[in-house]
């Protein structure tokens, strides 16, 4: 069932079920800014028409809200699994926007092959393979990668070349292969050199060195010095490797560790893995808050991990969500297996919790710092081109064609100094004619602009990538459309690319103009301020480019 909200928020509440189900928030162009779910859909909704004066993010969210639609659950679970699945559809301007499991890279280990390969992937499937990770940096994971090939001697080649192999590859050669291509090794012997790649996937470490070191006393005693002197080497790096991880707990379970550090409307989000008692990765997420804080904490517990293939056998929080029991349970149908999320109050598993809570409070201090850099910058750019409010988002459009030919448009969104890669767009150019850049930049801001008001995601900055020429045309679609938007160009400086006298005069400073200026405004070669626009141009410029060659090799 769906029911449109009606223009008095409080009264329309008021006749909403006290069933599970998920709220669907819009603006004025019908679209979906925020998905929530509830067990209690008119409680819930009911938290949202608070006066509370220090809750300004979610007065901030609920100013863009012109419509509320609903949808009725059986149950709760069913609520759930239709939230993520609606965020990961519509991905609203206000829900948590998480990296799914694509995003990060895992080690592979083909199982159903006589001679198993180990491969990096982003894609997890259900194949009988054995996966690893995630891992958040694909160096790491490659570097992971090169200390088992240079040390375990595993096959690199694939499935279709091992088949019509005559002889060995340069692998063998150097002595990062045994060969199984052309029979150099059974199937056996290469069980062997896959069990130990297994335990240091898995963590296993301390069985790991001990199986290393019983194959180095066998070839020893069997005097195969070469064959004992390589484990010796492996001992070696793996240890090295091993050194630089932080052993936390002699602990046999693979756990998560979550913990927030709120500061009014900011709040920083600890994420640790502990594998088999080992910290292997950290993670940190910076945001800022549209909704109470026990909302937030559910859903970033269920936006995580139903986005995630990889589920630990426990999830220790400083504080519980919200129905967590309702979590275990999706959790462990996910898994397979009997997944636990608890708050522990002592012992080893406490002294997690307080880790990564220190590492919170530190890692926060430094966003905050950075932040506090990007501000002074924003608020040096304000000053110079002498607007009267600060600049949270700054929108940069550009056109890429060759003679008119597969004319593209493109708009890039930073908000405060960061790149907002989920609301870039790419403009497929419709109705201008030939090469006519002044026209195209027209169609590609008559489309933007038309509902902008209707949307309230006007941008504090419109920085074009030309000189005064479009700048001209801002103006005149501004007029058309009855905007009032601070606008400006970013110019490749007179003399780049051309010759003066038949010398070359080199690379000079961009050049930015603003409306009801003549002369371009004047920067400081190599300041902050000005990397900062030519930052912002340059992504444009590339986004563009991108969608352009797309087109044209389509």
């Amino acid at each position: 069932m769906i029911a449109p909200i009606k223009p008095n928020f409080s009264e329309f509440v008021a006749t909403m079920p006290g069933v599970p189900g998920v709220y669907l928030m819009k603006d004025g162009r019908e679209k979906i800014i925020y998905v929530g779910k509830a067990k209690n859909l008119k409680s819930r909704v009911k938290s949202y028409l608070t006066n509370d004066p220090t809750r300004y993010q979610l007065r901030f969210l609920m100013k863009r809200v012109v419509s509320i639609d609903y949808l009725v659950c059986q149950n709760e679970k069913e609520a759930l699994l239709l939230e993520n699945s609606l965020i990961k559809q519509h991905k609203p301007r206000y829900n948590l926007q998480l990296k799914d499991d694509k995003s990060y890279v895992s080690l592979k280990l083909g199982m159903s092959h006589p001679f198993p390969r180990l491969e990096v992937t982003r894609h997890i499937k259900k194949d009988g393979a054995l996966y690893f990770g995630p891992y958040t940096s694909a160096e790491a994971c490659r570097g992971t990668l090169d200390l088992i090939y240079r040390n375990f001697k595993l096959r690199t080649c694939s499935d279709h070349e091992i088949k019509n192999r005559s002889r060995p590859c340069l692998e063998y050669q150097i002595k990062r292969c045994t060969a199984p291509c052309v029979g150099y090794v059974d199937q056996e012997a290469y069980a062997f050199q896959v069990t130990p790649v297994r335990l240091l996937l898995e963590g296993k470490n301390n069985e790991l060195l001990q199986i290393l070191k019983q194959k180095m006393e066998m070839a020893s005693a069997q005097e195969n010095f070469e064959e004992a002197a390589s484990i010796r080497d492996a001992i070696q790096n793996v240890s090295t490797t091993l050194e630089k991880q932080n052993v936390v707990k002699h602990m046999g379970r693979h756990q998560d560790v979550i913990v927030f550090y709120q500061n009014e409307d900011e709040i920083l989000v600890s994420l640790f893995n502990v594998r088999e008692g080992t910290l292997i990765d950290s993670h940190y997420y910076f945001f800022i808050l549209h909704e109470p804080l026990v909302f937030f904490i559910e859903n970033f517990v269920n936006r995580y991990y139903l986005t995630m293939e990889y589920i630990p056998d426990e999830i220790l929080m400083e504080e519980l969500p919200e129905n967590y029991q309702l979590t275990e349970d999706v959790l462990s149908e996910k898994k397979g297996k009997r997944v636990i999320i608890f708050s522990p109050q002592k012992g080893e598993k406490f002294e997690l919790l307080v880790l990564a809570k220190r590492n919170a409070q530190s890692q926060y201090a430094r966003v905050k710092n950075k932040n506090f850099e990007i501000q002074e910058i924003l608020e040096g750019v304000r000053k110079k081109l002498g607007l009267s409010h600060f600049l949270h988002r700054i929108e940069c459009y550009d056109i890429s064609n060759i003679s008119g030919k597969h004319a593209t448009g493109s708009r890039v969104v930073f908000y405060d100094g960061v790149p907002q890669k989920s609301e870039y767009r790419q403009y497929k150019i419709k109705l201008a004619d030939g090469p006519n850049d002044y026209a195209m930049l027209k169609e590609v801001l008559l489309r933007r602009f038309e509902h902008a008001l209707e949307e309230k995601n006007t941008p504090d900055l419109l920085l074009l990538d030309g000189g005064k020429g479009q700048l001209n045309i801002v103006k005149g679609v501004l007029d058309e459309l009855h905007l009032n938007l601070p606008f400006a160009s970013i110019a490749k400086g007179r003399g780049r690319g051309a010759r003066a006298k038949g010398v070359w005069e080199g690379k000079k400073e961009e050049e930015i103009y603003i409306p009801g200026r003549k002369n371009p405004i004047p920067f400081k070669s190599g300041c902050k301020e000005l990397m900062l626009l030519q930052k912002i141009r340059d992504e444009a410029h590339r986004f563009a480019i991108k969608y352009h060659r797309k087109l044209r090799e389509g």
